[in-house]
């Protein structure tokens, strides 16, 4: 006999679950999850099983919730499991219907989680009311000290309209001064506006406006990363403490160096920016609830209600947008860490999902940043969001009631377009209303982002802080101005982190981001990969390719190649046999394709598309001669990372974006015939930044700019 809903039944009917209950439902989803839990060492302990005794005690003391209650908690849910990412197209009735028990036991646990979730608000709400909040300051206004209320503050509506129009006219200023961690920092400002002045590196904690609660968590978080077991002598260290306070002036900030070494001290650094953000958002608008409660009370009636300008129009305040799942996993496990919160709610689901999948290993071969990358669970479609209190995390809350939203761009194009990841889940409405009151954009790892497909990241900030279609449940009367203007984009923090530069990030800021508090450019000089060429006495001839614009430097390319380079190659066909041509784009890896293809050249291509089996063929081929041609683009060897034997010939039909590309790639020369080898460079003057990564920066502008069109190195 199925089982009813909480919402299908009556108030008299409802019973607290019984312990004996509880266990026997402990003991069926333990059976049902067995066989995954062998695979997964990282899999933290079962959350309920932790906590099982506490929850038997409570259940027997629990007052039954309300028939509202109780729909509102079984809508939340459903909702919950329609955002849910799918990690497998797996179908079958034995698959559905424990797919089925395996949602309807998450809903359960959401309900029996509900009445402490409203048992943690009531507590925070009556702490508010007797003052006691833990606000970390009440100083409001312009005269504020802290950046957060300076930027965010509903006062700076009153500016923000000439701001925003000296921005849209471009009237900015630019500074530039050197630092020892960061190299070259571009500030730019608008013009007679002073930049935000930030603390230094060593500074205290309290410098940066770090709320109280914070403090000690950082400590224990950050102490694990920079040295185990100790405790560091400052609270961050010069990478971080430099970065802290360009992330706390509340400007844009785009870093492009950086490492694999660093990603997980830079990820819990933005954790605690970002949480610190919430927390500070989260306070005020209990504490301004607390004030309007007492305003209307019968002892207050005569005292005028508080305008209280606190809130958007929506409540996801953060967005990180991730390139995989196991970046997610690691940003997450620093937010559990950081909050302090006692209950983490689907975490175990959470890991199970975003865990290390059943035999992921990593092959010791592949470069160290390469195994950095792509350790773990490398699914690209996913999103999650996160709602936190003061004692609890809830992991896959709804969008509309998450306080900080984490996705891939993939995933998160497919909920704006109301795309189901699953077969199962039915399609829903476009929505993007969730973006409407973002208030700080991470974008992490910006380069692996364009190997995937950039576009999906400029449709998501194309939709970010637009005024919604529906109201959403909001209160007006709370809204800031500036929402209400359509101006919060003028007010976003919008951080990008990547590890190189590259002109789609130039781009980016330059028509997606408006902050009027301005933007922060961090640069550092190359030495250039061509001194890890360890191949000597391969000539290496750069040719610059004139192009009269930008838009015309893909055919000048592409004519340049056909006229000048590929006939050289065909000419001399049975000296040049073993010839590798380097198609960093995959639109002109198609052009190039179809033209050998049209031209009867005998050649193979290896691409991110190529099936396994025939990356194995077409490999052989070119090993042993069956193949003059070889056509590799530079996505391939991002995620493949192979060592292609056999070649003897390399052109670089376009510069890397990764200058490391370009020395693996001549270190893979066959040197047992050292004679015969040779490498050619196309380029023009419109890539300046990746010829950088590759020559130098020394070199670069007499090569962009000098009146030579080729350049010889050896």
């Amino acid at each position: 006999m199925p089982k009813r809903k909480a919402a299908e039944r009556s108030v008299d009917e409802w019973d607290a679950p019984s312990p004996f209950s509880k266990l026997l439902k402990g003991l069926k989803r333990s059976r049902r999850r067995a066989p995954t839990l062998d695979v997964l060492p990282r899999t933290p302990p079962n959350r309920q099983e932790n906590r099982e005794p506490e929850a038997a005690k409570k259940s027997l003391t629990r007052k039954p919730s309300t028939e509202k209650e109780r729909i509102v908690d079984d809508s939340a849910v459903e909702s919950d499991q329609l955002e849910e990412p799918a990690d497998s197209d797996v179908e079958g009735d034995v698959e559905a219907a424990e797919s089925e028990d395996d949602e309807e036991s998450s809903g359960e646990e959401d309900s029996e989680n509900n009445a402490e979730t409203q048992a943690d608000e009531a507590e925070e709400a009556a702490e508010a009311m007797a003052g006691d909040d833990n606000s970390d300051g009440e100083e409001t206004g312009a005269t504020a000290t802290d950046t957060w209320e300076k930027h965010f503050g509903d006062h700076v509506s009153e500016s923000l309209a000439f701001r925003a129009a000296a921005a849209s006219d471009r009237r900015w200023a630019t500074t530039t001064r050197q630092d020892k961690v960061l190299g070259a920092v571009v500030t730019i400002t608008l013009e007679g506006e002073d930049p935000v002045a930030v603390p230094e590196a060593t500074s205290p904690i309290e410098r940066f406006s770090i709320k109280q609660r914070l403090h000690a968590p950082w400590g224990k978080v950050n102490a694990a990363l920079v040295s185990p077991g100790s405790q560091p002598s400052a609270p961050f260290t010069p990478l971080q403490g430099a970065l802290m306070g360009e992330l706390s002036s509340y400007r844009d900030l785009l870093f492009t160096h950086l490492q694999h070494t660093s990603f997980a001290s830079v990820r819990a650094l933005y954790a605690l920016h970002a949480l610190n953000h919430v927390f500070k958002t989260r306070d005020r608008v209990i504490k301004n609830t607390a004030r309007i409660a007492r305003a209307s009370s019968a002892e207050a009636a005569e005292e005028p209600a508080p305008d209280c300008r606190d809130q958007g129009y929506t409540r996801p305040k953060v967005l990180i947008v991730l390139p995989f799942k196991n970046d997610a996993l690691e940003v997450i496990k620093h937010l559990i860490a950081l909050s302090g919160t006692t209950q983490q709610d689907n975490k175990k689901r959470f890991f199970d999902e975003f865990g290390d999948p059943e035999g992921a290993e990593q092959d010791p071969k592949k470069p160290a940043d390469h195994r950095a990358t792509f350790a773990g669970n490398t699914d690209d479609c996913f999103r999650v969001g996160l709602k936190f209190s003061r004692k609890q995390l809830k992991i896959y809350s709804d969008f509309y009631s998450s306080d900080i939203i984490l996705a891939s761009p993939l995933g998160l194009r497919m909920a704006l377009n109301g795309t189901s990841s699953s077969k199962k889940q039915k399609a829903k409405k476009p929505d993007s209303d969730f973006l409407s009151s973002l208030e700080m954009i991470i974008v992490d790892s910006a380069d692996v982002l364009m190997m995937q497909n950039w576009d999906h990241v400029r449709h998501v900030l194309e939709n970010c802080n637009k005024v919604p279609k529906d109201p959403h449940g909001c209160d007006f009367s709370r809204i800031r101005a500036y929402y209400l203007d359509g101006r919060a984009k003028n007010v976003r923090q919008t951080i990008v982190f990547s590890r190189q530069h590259a002109p789609e990030l130039n781009a980016l800021f330059s028509n997606l981001c408006v902050n009027t508090s301005g933007l922060t450019k961090c640069r550092i000089r190359y030495e250039g990969a061509i001194s890890d060429v360890h191949v000597r006495g391969v000539p290496q001839i750069f040719h610059r390719v004139p192009a009269a614009s930008a838009a015309d430097a893909d055919d000048a390319r592409f004519n340049f190649f056909i006229e000048t380079v590929l006939p050289t190659l065909r000419q001399s066909v049975v000296q040049q046999k073993h010839s590798l041509i380097f198609v960093p784009s995959y639109f002109d890896f198609v052009r190039v394709r179809n033209y050998l293809d049209e031209h009867r050249y005998d050649s193979v291509e290896l691409c991110e598309y190529t099936a396994t089996r025939d990356i194995s063929r077409a490999r052989g081929d070119f090993f042993h001669g069956n193949a003059s041609y070889m056509l590799y683009t530079e996505r391939f060897h991002f995620y493949r990372r192979y060592q292609i034997r056999g070649v003897r010939h390399i052109v670089f039909y376009g510069i890397p974006e990764y200058g490391e590309f370009y020395a693996e790639m001549l270190n893979n020369l066959d040197t047992t015939k050292a004679a015969e080898l040779s490498c050619a460079v196309l380029y023009t003057r419109y890539d300046r930044l990746r010829l950088e990564r590759v020559v130098g920066s020394n070199r670069v502008s007499r090569m962009c700019d000098g009146e030579k069109d080729a350049f010889m190195f050896t």
